[in-house]
């Protein structure tokens, strides 16, 4: 069975990605959950939009990935806009993302427009930009608030 990613209805604004519903992502329904991947290797550059339940970034991407898992590799980069559910950077990201976990990695470069629940720097891993933590409520994805973040914080560290 394929699938026309084509077809895939892409968010438009900052609540449908937040909110988006991974379990009905059709990349995903294609192989009924069996682990199908993208590898865009070190040769290969897109500029346009890549559609894909995993990916495995080594090239160049300039525009828009869209995927429940997005891992950019030492030798990757991406420029533009990332919407997923997981992002690894081990590479270099320059991008508008909205995303629930972001991990970078030692040697990660992270340069955003980021919105995301969960964020973790490896030491020698590299962020810059304008960052907003989100959190749900009532399965919903809200900023958080001065109030909630120190709350987070002082949780975190009883």
């Amino acid at each position: 069975m394929t699938y026309d990613c084509s077809l895939v209805y892409v968010p438009q604004k900052e609540e449908e990605v937040a909110d988006y519903d991974w379990a009905n992502f059709p990349p995903s329904k294609v192989d009924s959950g069996r682990g199908s991947f993208t590898i865009i290797d070190e040769c290969t550059g897109i500029d346009g939009k890549l559609i894909t339940r995993n990916a495995f970034i080594h090239g160049q991407i300039d525009g828009l990935v869209f995927a429940e898992n997005v891992t950019i590799e030492k030798t990757g980069r991406v420029r533009g806009v990332i919407f997923c559910r997981n992002l690894t950077v081990l590479g270099n990201v320059r991008a508008n993302i909205v995303c629930d976990s972001i991990f970078v990695r030692s040697g990660g470069v992270l340069s955003a427009m980021l919105k995301y629940k969960n964020l973790k720097i490896e030491p020698g891993g590299s962020v810059g930009g304008k960052f907003e933590r989100r959190l749900v409520i009532e399965g919903k994805s809200q900023p958080v608030t001065e109030q909630d973040d120190a709350a987070h914080r002082s949780a975190r560290f009883r």
